[in-house]
């Protein structure tokens, strides 16, 4: 998808990238560990109802400024100033995995900055009895397998292609290497940074997203999350794995848009 324009805004001392595209309201994509790269369909639908903000977190691809964030009370700050930077007001935030972590602390945090809430996927608790896939241990030639719900599919083979490209190759282990690390400075060994204790005070309407196949985080988590903010809906995308966002767009832009609309 194409047709979007890219724009650098200063954050402290950090320069974000920041793809858009779009009218109207304006929404906040914040990105999870995969599915970061360019503007994919979902973006490009949800853009026909808003105006889409999608930066590109520090360390992930050529974006640099991770060590300027030292932690997460860091990360917080850091989305509230991006938000700033942007000057947006109260814009819906969604977030997805990593992205949903965030934004749920900011909407924590500062519940008047956020108009809606969108959680997919999200990252930030821990269930002795569901605890979900470690991924930062699955190997290259793996992770397409428990990333989507049907690995061998021919949408899933374009989602995460394989490449016999040595250049290619070492610029996806680069790129991982890279996002990873950035993941694990905040959820990494264990993901729980007690999120559950603090969202409860998100005071904005909500629609937590969860997927059916999902080895990263279990349809369970996004149930408990659901359950401490007041109010709020949980949707589960059937025939879908974690990244849901890519293997089903239209379905999960749908769900968005229903509820940033309505």
């Amino acid at each position: 998808m194409d047709g979007f324009e890219t724009f650098n805004v200063k954050v402290r001392d950090i320069d974000v990238l920041v793809r858009k595209k779009g009218e109207g309201d304006p929404l906040l994509y914040l990105h999870g560990a995969f599915g970061y790269e360019g503007w994919p369909r979902f973006l490009d639908l949800l853009s026909e109802n808003f105006t889409v903000y999608s930066p590109v977190h520090p360390g992930f691809l050529e974006s640099d400024g991770i060590d300027e964030i030292r932690d997460l009370y860091d990360l917080v700050l850091f989305h509230i100033d991006l938000i700033e930077a942007l000057n947006l007001d109260r814009p819906y935030l969604v977030g997805q995995f990593f992205g949903a972590m965030a934004a749920g602390e900011v909407a924590s945090v500062c519940p008047h900055n956020v108009g809606k809430l969108v959680l997919a996927n999200p990252a930030g608790i821990w269930l002795d009895e569901d605890p979900g896939l470690d991924y930062f241990v699955v190997p290259d030639s793996e992770l397409r397998d428990h990333l989507v719900s049907n690995p061998e599919s021919k949408n899933s083979k374009n989602i995460l292609p394989e490449t016999k490209d040595e250049t290619e190759q070492s610029s996806r282990s680069i790129n991982k290497v890279r996002a990873l690390s950035t993941v694990a400075k905040f959820l990494w060994p264990v993901p729980d940074k007690g999120l559950i204790r603090r969202v409860s005070r998100v005071s904005c309407p909500t629609l937590v997203i969860t997927s059916e196949k999902d080895e990263i985080v279990p349809v369970s988590h996004g149930e408990v999350i659901s359950s401490a903010v007041v109010g709020s809906v949980h949707k589960t995308i059937s025939e879908a794995g974690h990244l849901a966002i890519l293997e089903k767009p239209e379905e999960f832009a749908s769900l968005v848009v229903e509820f940033l609309v309505n």
